[in-house]
């Protein structure tokens, strides 16, 4: 089979390997489609602190059984999944209370094992009891189950917060999660929905989900902007989908007291918070919820809002590539040049 093995970092070679065979327990998948994500670019360029190399990455995965080991029954040959990522040990307290994301002896497809940028995956046997494949209905493209991952780390943040009906909510980040964060706000109730971005070309893209606010924070100041929106209160919410830390910084000045502010997206390179900065959770008394990553459980929540079309994520795609174009697809994502990238094998 044919697969993108990332040997070590910027060196991303094309090989013919050979196709995995299932042993007891286990579950092959031919990979139908794959997401490519800001994650992926990062192992790429730099690195992970989870990549254990050489890796075949790729971790927003769909396909089709096509080979299953002995004692598997919860799938069979011909059925379309969706492969949550997460391989928890099934009973420590955290996967016996329903956070099996944050099991301390986790392993992650396309870190711990190979991943998505192959035509096959092998499935371990303790992803397959982990219940990790969700069979996909038959009406639902293939492609929009990529967007499964992305979307269950959203939920896993908003649940985690506990957005709902009347909240002000404030998004840094156009991007994919960006808008994926938006859109589940607006199914929750939320009442005022805004979405900051530097980026010019990646409002306009946005603009087209018929938000309520967009903003440029290099033209117009967050906080003037969320205190004309909440009458001087402030949001109720932030999320920074973002790994900038100006985004940190003025989601903390927008907050309105007792705020809830998600920290969603992991800071890059070293920058400093300052103490008056920290001291905002003491006297405004914010709320700080944190997530990485997301849980089978989420997974099979957010399979379902797509499928159901109770949320909507057709014209996020902005480019299907070929499995060869891959390296191309994270030189997209790098550049931001596209607003959600698949791979189609």
């Amino acid at each position: 089979m044919k697969a993108f093995l990332l040997e070590q970092a910027n060196n991303l070679v094309l090989k013919t390997i050979e196709i995995p065979r299932c042993k007891a327990g286990e579950v092959l998948v031919k990979v139908a489609a794959c997401g490519i994500c800001r994650t992926d670019m990062k192992s790429y360029r730099l690195g992970h602190r989870d990549l254990h190399l050489p890796r075949i990455l790729g971790h927003e995965i769909a396909g089709t059984v096509v080979e299953i080991g002995a004692g598997v029954t919860e799938v069979h040959c011909g059925e379309r999944v969706q492969v949550s990522p997460g391989l928890p040990c099934g009973v420590c307290p955290n996967c016996l209370t329903g956070l099996n994301h944050l099991c301390p002896n986790i392993e992650i497809m396309g870190f711990h094992y190979d991943g998505g940028f192959a035509e096959y995956v092998l499935i371990p046997s303790k992803g397959v009891k982990a219940k990790v494949l969700n069979k996909l209905p038959d009406h639902f493209p293939i492609e929009l189950a990529a967007l499964t991952e992305p979307l269950a780390c959203c939920i896993n943040i908003q649940e985690s917060m506990d957005i709902g009906s009347g909240d002000t909510i404030i998004i840094f980040g156009a991007g994919p999660v960006g808008i994926l964060n938006a859109k589940l706000a607006k199914l929750r109730g939320a009442k005022n929905i805004a979405i900051f971005d530097v980026n010019k070309k990646r409002l306009h893209q946005a603009a087209g989900f018929a938000f309520c606010h967009l903003f440029n924070p290099l033209e117009q100041d967050p906080v003037k902007v969320v205190r004309e929106l909440t009458d001087g209160t402030g949001a109720e919410a932030v999320i920074p989908c973002c790994p900038d830390i100006a985004a940190f910084r003025q989601g903390l000045s927008i907050l309105r007291k007792r705020g809830k502010f998600g920290f969603f997206s992991g800071l890059v390179g070293e920058h400093a918070v300052s103490v008056g900065e920290l001291n905002n959770f003491h006297y405004k008394e914010i709320r700080l919820f944190g997530a990485y990553g997301c849980s089978s459980e989420h997974n099979k929540k957010a399979l379902l809002l797509l499928s159901s079309g109770m949320l909507e994520v057709d014209n996020l795609i902005t480019k299907i590539i070929p499995l060869e174009d891959i390296k191309e697809g994270l030189r997209m994502v790098e550049k931001l040049a596209e607003l959600k990238i698949v791979v189609k094998c």
